[in-house]
């Protein structure tokens, strides 16, 4: 059993953010968020501009936002259960990722690679859940169903 249900729709959300963002260089990043206590991803939370950074090796979001996405989250009845993010080349773990990640039991963080051309399939992602340190795992199987978008940054989480 995978840590998370991931929709196919969630797929391709995340793949044509990261090739949006890769196409100009730069790393991007969102949020899986779940239904309280349930495994399949409902929503997925994109980073918008306002306390966002992006850079080549870099993909940061500032306290302010994530207590935005939080607090809407929280407000629908969800809980942010994993994060996408894309690297410019190979999906590893990077110092300031294993630094400044979501060290969180339960949490699930994966890296996109390939961010000008990113993989369609998550098998292709790497996968990795907080215990008491990061373990990879497997990527989840993509089932059909359908999510929900929104923008999140420092001005609020909005529909997209």
């Amino acid at each position: 059993m995978s840590a998370i249900e991931l929709p196919q729709a969630a797929v391709e959300i995340a793949v044509a953010e990261v090739a949006a963002w890769g196409g100009r260089g730069v790393e991007t990043g969102g949020f899986l968020l779940c239904g309280e206590g349930r495994r399949r991803v409902e929503m997925v939370a994109l980073s918008g501009g306002r306390g966002i950074g992006r850079a080549r090796d870099q993909f940061v979001v500032s306290g302010k936002a994530l207590a935005r996405l939080f607090g809407h989250a929280g407000e629908h009845g969800l809980s942010v259960r994993a994060q996408f993010h894309s690297h410019g080349r190979s999906a590893f773990l990077s110092p300031t990722d294993l630094t400044h990640g979501f060290n969180v039991d339960g949490f699930v963080t994966t890296v996109v690679p390939h961010f000008a051309t990113p993989p369609e399939d998550p098998r292709d992602w790497r996968w990795w859940m907080y215990g008491s340190g990061w373990e990879e795992i497997g990527a989840p199987a993509p089932v059909e169903h359908g999510v929900r978008i929104v923008r999140f940054d420092e001005d609020g989480a909005r529909a997209n």
